[in-house]
């Protein structure tokens, strides 16, 4: 039954096979004033016309069809133009206005597991977000996420499990060239050989303002996953600003692909911006610059935030860069001197593993040193780090009186 419709990038194909004719509707703008719409219109596979009418108004239909019967005429291609035009507009405007359909939650079935691109980090189908102060190496670490994307499974010691996909890489900050030599100079940390893959833009305006022609490269290089780098640039108008903040994850969600957004830390160490940054992110991950050696830069990976998943365990990353490579390697968060950021328990369970049994007073004193607090301020949180431990059965307390880890010796009985 003609015309048919579908989904193709910002916009929608419409295709009429027993006249041979098709139609690409793009750059929609609905508003009070009209609805209009970049319309090419095809005949046997070729570009005959495009124009930006009003497809709402009687007017904006008839000067269309006029313009395709000068170039086609009905009398010579029996191709009734006014039909197929009337077509075109009902059929696009009832389309988008119908957006998604409703549907009943008993009728959606049950998904308990969580899809990532890469496990543990970025969650599959969602925005995820990476903030930090400038000089971490977050754009850098953007790029080596989108490398192991775009490769696929690769034999690394970088202990991250990929799903393979395209990358679109969407750069506010720097240029093709400086993008480029990082991806092969990863490469070369990696061992591969071939060309990167990964697709790359340059952004010189605000998403909101660009979204459309994002859409369209999207869905054209059958991309997977898209980068924001960086979201301070992206966003039209002051961070601060809730509306902008929304607007930007508005646009994401337009563009409807596995998203990772890189931005910045405020004066006051922390997300910048809008409480909405963090709100619409799935996933949200902190990065905190360590100590590093020369040519290298040390950072750890701090997850603050998921959507209905547990908060995933700290990272921590040594970037070695050498004259024609970049090499990343794994590391133990612990050992590094962002240590003090990691979750009470966390402390509780690391400093009992090194050091084997303790009082609660050590474990007091020690936490307090690398969190850079006072005893007394803390000391509430390490108690109840430690009910927590006990009631989990991964503490127990010696005869002396000191915490200690517990062993399993057997499934259900735990001693030390």
């Amino acid at each position: 039954m003609e015309p048919t419709i579908a989904a193709e990038g910002s916009g929608y194909r419409v295709d009429w096979p027993s006249q041979g004719v098709s139609a690409q509707v793009r750059h929609i703008r609905a508003r009070l004033d009209g609805f209009k719409a970049q319309v090419s219109i095809f005949h046997q596979g070729h570009g005959i016309h495009r124009s930006t009418p009003t497809l709402s108004s009687v007017s904006g239909m008839d000067q269309l069809t006029r313009k395709l019967n000068k170039r086609l005429p009905e009398g010579d291609y029996n191709i009734n133009w006014e039909q197929i035009i009337e077509d075109l507009a009902g059929i696009t405007i009832d389309t988008h206005r119908e957006g998604t359909a409703e549907v009943a939650l008993s009728e959606v079935p049950e998904d308990e597991t969580v899809a990532w691109r890469v496990d543990n980090l970025l969650i599959e189908g969602n925005p995820n977000l990476i903030w930090a102060d400038g000089g971490t190496g977050k754009s850098m670490f953007a790029v080596f996420l989108s490398v192991l994307i775009q490769e696929g499974a690769i034999d690394t010691d970088h202990g991250l499990i990929t799903q393979p996909g395209n990358v679109l890489y969407l750069d506010w900050e720097t240029d093709q060239f400086e993008l480029a030599s990082r991806a092969r100079r990863i490469h070369r940390g990696l061992g591969i050989e071939r060309p990167s893959g990964i697709v790359y833009r340059y952004m010189g305006q605000p998403l909101v303002e660009d979204v459309d022609r994002v859409r369209d490269i999207a869905h054209r290089r059958e991309i997977d996953v898209v980068v924001y780098d960086s979201m301070g640039l992206a966003v039209a108008g002051e961070m601060e600003s809730a509306e902008n903040v929304l607007s930007f994850f508005r646009a994401v969600r337009l563009i409807d692909r596995t998203a990772l957004i890189i931005s910045h830390s405020n004066r006051q160490g922390t997300i910048f911006g809008s409480a909405y940054s963090m709100n619409s992110a799935r996933s949200v991950w902190e990065a905190k610059k360590s100590s590093g050696s020369a040519g290298a830069i040390d950072f750890s990976l701090f997850h603050r935030k998921a959507n209905n998943i547990e908060l995933q365990a700290p990272q921590a990353w040594t970037v070695q860069f050498e004259a024609e490579q970049i090499s990343y390697m794994r590391g133990d968060v612990y050992e590094t001197d962002a240590a003090g950021s990691l979750s009470y328990s966390d402390l509780v369970y690391r400093i009992l593993k090194e050091d084997g049994p303790k009082s609660k007073e050590y474990l007091e004193d020690t936490i307090a040193a690398m969190k850079e607090e006072p005893v007394e301020r803390i000391k509430r949180n390490v108690a109840s780090a430690v009910s927590r431990h006990k009631k989990k059965s991964t503490v127990v307390e010696t005869q002396d009186g000191h915490l200690a880890l517990a062993t399993a010796s057997q499934e259900g009985a735990w001693t030390l």
